[in-house]
């Protein structure tokens, strides 16, 4: 007997696989005629590359690991904290643990959360980007749910968004990354694919553009004295009335000055491994190497050497380091605003000193979502991750201790 949830990840998958051939309207033959500006599907390129194509099609697999993996989790419910945190803005509503890039298109469609424009679009159909690249910046504005409907044959992340129509070569199809990089060196070609959507970014509050805080640096307190010179947040705490700024998804900005970054690794180095047995072809199915005993084979032990459960155990004792401290930091962020809410309830601090405390909010838990929301769980950078936690601590600590002055 197959369980409703079965027969629902069947129904998925296969509606994938329906939409990928009903999209593909090319031959093999048409392949050539076309240039960077038309889409080539991934189904299209099946024939040619069909070990590729095959790998490509395991992101739909969903795994999980002891910290992270593309298994569904509910956000809200496991770390509840994030319901008084995000408080006036979507991800209060919902905020689930993403799944395999295969369903990023239809996952950001069915989201709960309310919908903007259409730039929310740019990391999850190419579809977006060539018709913003066609029509213009004034296309971010166009409501989501109607750039959608116009466009049902849309194909998630696939071939196209990392080498256009050019099998073996990386290219840029995302604008926003290729004005960002004016502010940031980055010319590993290994991390140029991943890093066009693995970022923090924002919107701009009058175009909807996307853009990435990069101009000062690509640290927390880099972005933060960005954000406060253009007066930027994401919404209004509305118990505190700190100006938030949601964290987004910055494995790129973390990975640089890692270990593994000053020893010349990239993303695909762990994300992409070569594929046993094949010359210069690298597994796309972009996941943690973690999941299994031949990813950790092909990724970490040619460079560390040893057995996969030794590698596993190290890893994890670096994310549990991370974990532990993430979560501990959230209990005291959880207080502040706690305490803090009530300092502006009541009436008894004054208005600067209350501006100041809220500027702790704003910023602490910055720090504190910037860890949380990466997705390595610390692994990419451990070094960086706790300077933000405990940066984030320091603040809290010393919000704490202006409020108990007013509280004796």
């Amino acid at each position: 007997m197959i369980s409703i949830k079965r027969k629902i990840s069947i129904i998925v998958v296969f509606a994938f696989l329906l939409i990928l051939s009903a999209g593909c309207q090319q031959s093999d033959k048409d392949i050539n005629a076309l240039n960077d500006l038309e889409i080539i599907r991934a189904e299209v390129w099946k024939n040619q590359h069909p070990d590729i194509y095959a790998s490509f099609m395991t992101n739909a697999e969903m795994e999980k690991t002891t910290y992270g993996g593309s298994v569904p989790v509910d956000y809200l419910e496991e770390f509840p904290n994030l319901k008084i945190f995000y408080d006036g803005y979507g991800f209060s509503k919902e905020y689930l643990r993403a799944r395999g890039h295969i369903y990023a298109l239809e996952d950001v469609i069915n989201t709960s959360r309310p919908k903007g424009g259409a730039s929310c679009l740019a990391c999850k159909a190419a579809d977006f980007n060539v018709q913003l690249t066609n029509e213009g910046e004034g296309l971010n504005k166009i409501p989501f749910v109607e750039f959608v409907e116009a466009n049902p044959e849309m194909e998630g992340i696939s071939c196209y968004d990392c080498h256009r129509n050019t099998p073996g070569e990386v290219k840029i199809t995302r604008t926003h990354f290729t004005q960002g990089l004016t502010s940031v060196e980055e010319e590993k070609s290994g991390n140029l694919a991943c890093a066009q959507c693995h970022v923090e970014y924002y919107l701009d509050p009058d175009t909807n553009k996307v853009i990435l805080p990069w101009h000062k640096g690509i640290d927390t307190d880099d972005m933060i004295e960005y954000y406060d010179e253009i007066n930027f947040r994401d919404y209004e705490h509305p118990t505190t009335g700190a100006q938030i700024l949601k964290a987004q998804h910055p494995e790129f900005e973390t990975f640089k000055g890692s270990i593994h970054d000053a020893q010349g690794l990239t993303c695909i180095d762990c994300h992409m491994p070569k594929i046993a047995g094949e010359k210069n072809l690298r597994s796309h199915q972009w996941t943690s190497p973690l999941k299994s005993k031949e990813g950790l084979t092909q990724s970490c032990i040619p460079c560390h050497g040893g057995e996969p459960e030794a590698i596993i155990s190290k890893v994890e004792g670096v994310q549990e380091s991370v974990y532990k401290k993430t979560n501990e930091v959230s209990d005291e962020l959880l207080a502040y605003i706690h305490r803090l809410g009530k300092a502006v309830e009541t009436g008894d601090v004054p208005d600067e000193i209350i501006e100041q405390l809220r500027d702790i909010h704003r910023n602490a838990q910055f720090k504190w979502d910037f860890v949380f929301v990466e997705n390595s769980e610390g692994f990419h950078n451990s070094q960086k991750a706790h300077k933000d936690l405990d940066s984030a601590r320091e603040l809290i600590t010393e919000g704490i201790a202006i409020l108990e002055e007013y509280e004796k």
